[in-house]
């Protein structure tokens, strides 16, 4: 007779739930040594079964949450007996361009912000701002 695991029927599998996703991941955190790093994300249940989603904060999250997801989607497919479970991070920052201002097109930006610069530009007119 061997000690050999017996894998979970698919019947024998429970839905996935948000509070039980939230759980296993937190454990997931803590067992692989990932705390810090799981906590920059979220994860939701996706639209479609077996789908979790997980919104990246940050650019830090996103570019290292990549080398370690096979090792947390393992470690939840494990728990939850879902084989078939997958995870998609989306990117809920926004990536800024650097925008050149000329002079005018500076003073404009400043008056939106300032409405009081016209004031000061009055009464310092040899200041170039």
């Amino acid at each position: 007779m061997t000690n050999a695991v017996q894998p979970r029927l698919v019947s024998d599998v429970k839905p996935l739930e948000q509070a039980d996703l939230e759980t296993y991941w937190e454990e997931a955190a803590q067992t692989l040594g990932l705390r810090e790093l799981l906590a920059g994300g979220k994860p939701r249940l996706g639209e479609k079964p077996g789908l979790i989603e997980v919104d990246a904060q940050s650019v830090a999250f996103h570019d290292e949450f990549k080398p370690h997801r096979t090792e947390v989607m393992e470690f939840l497919r494990e728990k939850t007996g879902m084989r078939m479970l997958d995870c998609k991070v989306n990117q809920m920052f926004v990536t800024r361009e650097e925008l050149i201002y000329s002079p005018d097109n500076k003073f404009k930006a400043m008056l939106e912000a300032n409405p009081a610069m016209l004031e000061m530009r009055k009464l310092f007119p040899q200041i170039d701002y």
